[in-house]
């Protein structure tokens, strides 16, 4: 009898076949369950829509009237980033077979109540233009599809190990099939599944709770059932820095080694797959081999034309051709490569292949490419045949060429024996041996951004998975993998508040027992030279420097941070991630670029949110996000800043430089905003999270951040009508006046008489280590999460 076996990934049919091996049979035909889903169905005189020309028609789609009600911009770039929002939100209502109108029967549709008809014709004009190419998109796959008889005719017996949700699409073709062939189906029901339990119940199967099972879809027959009772046996393990899970992993892998548990058979198990980094940055005995691969996000085919574009993005900022710079590209090369010139795909390759771009070199005839080139020369031939007729911008091709390359992954083939991976790829495997780190909450179970456009409720009122499903489906994933194992660690950070995973208890496992991370087993080959003593500064003139708030901060708080970065001349790190403060104080400064001040709340308002999209745009969903939280929070801070317009106040300026001299050391500083009214000043400092220290009433001793009182000394004689205040934007919109001035001034000129009087010091760590944990030279000081 021909039989095909299906397993729900790669590496369970790896399993599979090995096991097949040991055995004198002939091998099954085996398949993953994505593609066996795929190939039941078919589309005839249709090709499937691919990669970015499903955006470019979803585009074209949105040129109607209205469109820009949903909050959502046509310009490629940032149509682009956001165009996933949408066709998430209608393959899922698709694969649930839930029709958009059901939406409309919730009386409150998310954020986005008013839209629904909006989206309908976004999704009718796609649908056209999907006709007219004589293609289909995954979206109308449940509406257009045939069932591919001739595909499963090739078998009379069909297994399906099934691990994970079936949406009820594939619930409908599974059924289809299990009319055509024997269709049985081996799955493990425990608390996490229920939903899925109940979607068998629908089609006719009762099955027990908290069970093995074999059961024949084609006979609605239940073939075998053991009551098994989920059972965890696992040791849970706290470490205070989330880095020493790295020394406590590697030690107790190490360790099921030599009781016994052959390495290819245990699995380290990554929650959070940005620790991968730092496995591999101290795996120096490549004993580890990740199954994710490596992300070409962190090799120069990606970072130097990601740096490129940021250029163009950021024309005004320096940072970003310093960066440039570093990565080796000529100032003559970036004036030849000019953002706006337009040119078909063609053009743009060759322009940037002329250039020496990484990534962009052309294949040479008859060379073999190199194992990282491989990707690259299969990308550059499906972008060309993807693209071809199109004209765009280089600063639009180079993005969208971005886009292709983030999502390559570069194989792992060091060959070590120890796998890593993440949770979605232990489905349907074993392992004897299971190490599971960062088990916080907030981390296990992940989060999900599918609720983008539907919250939980018209989610449970449409009968569409919700954030509870999703959250029980990952919870029954570890399930599995920690009751197959042998031996299991559980590992947890508990510095900064982190706080084990409510899912621990849920297992039936107590917190964790804390220990000592074995550093020496990631220091034992430390590249930074021994510390033994404090530096010392034998001569140091503070007259010599200009000073400022932060530097005077920084000379107070950590004597140590100082020598490294005002002595030394260590330049703090750069960060590339999202900094909202940042943000926030640029965009709040663009609103008064062109005038000085808003009538009106929703003016301004509307103003915001341009400035803030174009600010936020390369970051995805994290800054649609941002975005969303920002409006709504600083509705406030809106009304606040008209009531003072309508009261006379004006902006007169904004990011003012300002230098003078306090008790003979030079100072220099940049205010936020000035604001006038008549011969009144008031001086603003825009604060996005607490005032509290720096607006302290008491224990003034205490104050390290002087900054205000900075400003009152080195204004007071420009404007002698001067006030200072904060403003909370993010917290309510207040204008808060600086508590004890007067007293700050005072205890301000102390400091500074006991800086002059300072012609040596002893460069020693702060004592607070609180201050270390977001120190820039944490690492020199073996402090904060150096461990």
């Amino acid at each position: 009898m021909s039989l095909l076996k299906i397993y729900p990934t790669a590496r369970a049919i790896r399993e599979e076949l090995s096991h097949c091996r040991t055995e004198e049979r002939f091998l099954p035909q085996l398949m993953r369950m994505d593609e066996f889903i795929n190939r039941l169905v078919r589309v005839p005189g249709r090709r499937a829509a691919e990669g970015s020309e499903r955006i470019f028609w979803l585009r074209e789609a949105a040129e109607f009237d209205g469109f820009s009600r949903l909050s959502r911009d046509r310009e490629l770039i940032r149509f682009f980033t956001r165009s996933s929002d949408f066709f998430r939100f209608f393959e899922e209502l698709a694969w649930e077979q839930v029709p958009l109108e059901r939406l409309d029967e919730a009386d409150a549709y998310a954020e986005y109540a008013e839209h629904i008809e909006l989206l309908h014709t976004l999704k009718e004009r796609y649908r056209a233009i999907l006709d007219r190419e004589s293609a289909y998109d995954r979206i109308f796959l449940p509406e257009l599809y045939r069932f591919n008889e001739s595909f499963l005719g090739q078998w009379e017996r069909v297994e399906l190990h099934l691990e994970g949700y079936l949406s009820r699409f594939e619930m409908e073709l599974l059924t289809q099939a299990a009319k055509r062939a024997e269709l049985e189906i081996s799955w493990r029901s425990t608390p996490y599944n229920e939903k899925m339990r109940r979607r068998f119940a629908d089609v006719g199967l009762e099955l027990p709770a908290q069970s093995r099972l074999r059961f024949s879809l084609s006979r609605e027959e239940v073939l075998e059932a053991e009551k098994d009772p989920l059972k965890i046996d696992a040791r849970v393990l706290a470490v205070q820095e989330r880095y020493e899970q790295v020394a406590v992993a590697l030690a107790e892998i190490e360790g099921m080694v030599h009781r016994g548990i052959s390495p290819d058979r245990i699995a380290l198990v990554l929650p959070d797959e940005g620790l991968m980094q730092i496995f591999d940055l101290y795996d120096r005995m490549d004993n580890l081999n990740f199954s994710m691969g490596y992300d070409y996000r962190d090799r120069p085919e990606y970072r130097l034309p990601a740096a490129l574009l940021e250029s163009w993005n950021r024309p005004d900022e320096p940072e970003y051709r310093r960066r440039l710079a570093h990565y080796g590209l000529s100032l003559d090369v970036l004036g030849s490569l000019k953002a706006s010139e337009r040119c078909g795909v063609d053009g743009f390759l060759e322009r940037f292949a002329e250039a020496k771009i990484p990534g962009f070199e052309l294949p040479e005839p008859g060379r073999e490419p190199r194992r990282e080139e491989e990707p690259l020369w299969e990308l550059r031939h499906r972008f060309q045949k993807l693209n071809a007729g199109r004209t765009l911008s280089l600063k639009e091709w180079l993005f969208l060429w971005l886009e292709e390359v983030g999502a390559l992954r570069l194989d792992d083939v060091r060959g070590g024996k120890v796998t890593v991976m993440g949770v979605l790829e232990t489905r349907g495997v074993a392992f004897d041996g299971v190490v599971i780190v960062d088990f916080n909450e907030g981390v296990v179970p992940a989060s999900s951004g599918k609720d983008r456009f539907l919250d939980s409720r018209v989610r449970h009122f449409a009968g569409l998975p919700d954030r509870r499903d999703r959250e029980a489906l990952q919870k029954h994933y570890y399930a599995r993998l920690l009751e197959g194992a042998k031996e299991a660690v559980i590992l947890y950070a508990t510095g900064e508040n982190r706080l084990p995973t409510r899912f621990l208890y849920e297992l039936g496992l107590e917190e964790g027992r804390e220990v000592a991370a074995p550093r020496k087993l990631l220091y034992d080959h430390s590249p930074l030279p021994a510390a033994d003593a404090d530096p010392v500064v034998e001569a140091f003139d503070p007259t010599q420097m200009r000073w400022s708030a932060s530097r005077l901060r920084t000379w107070l708080e950590c004597k140590r941070r100082f020598y490294y970065r005002y002595i030394e001349g260590l330049e703090e790190k750069e960060s590339e991630e999202l900094n909202e403060g940042l943000f926030l104080h640029r965009v709040l400064e663009g609103l008064f670029r062109e005038r000085d001040h808003y009538d009106d709340p929703e003016q301004m308002s509307r103003e915001f949110a341009i400035l803030a999209a174009r600010e936020l745009e390369r970051h995805g969903s994290a800054g649609r996000y941002i975005l969303a939280y920002w409006k709504r929070k600083l509705e406030s801070y809106f009304r606040e800043e008209a009531k003072r317009f309508t009261q006379g106040w004006r902006v007169e300026s904004i990011e003012t430089a300002v230098e003078g001299e306090i008790d003979g050391l030079r100072f220099g500083g940049r205010i936020d905003r000035i604001d006038r009214l008549g011969e009144a000043r008031l001086a603003l400092d825009y604060k996005s999270g607490s005032i509290k220290e720096a607006n302290r009433k008491s224990n003034l001793d205490k104050l390290t951040d002087f900054q205000m009182s900075i400003y009152d000394l080195l204004l007071r004689s420009r404007f002698p009508e001067l006030d200072l205040a904060f403003v909370t934007p993010l917290d309510g919109g207040s204008f808060v006046p600086v508590a004890a001035l007067e007293e700050k001034n005072v205890l301000l000129l102390e400091h500074l008489g006991q800086l002059k009087q300072t012609c040596s010091f002893v460069a020693e760590r702060c004592e607070d280590l609180k201050r270390c944990t977001w120190c820039p030279y944490q690492l020199l000081c073996e402090r904060g999460e150096y461990l």
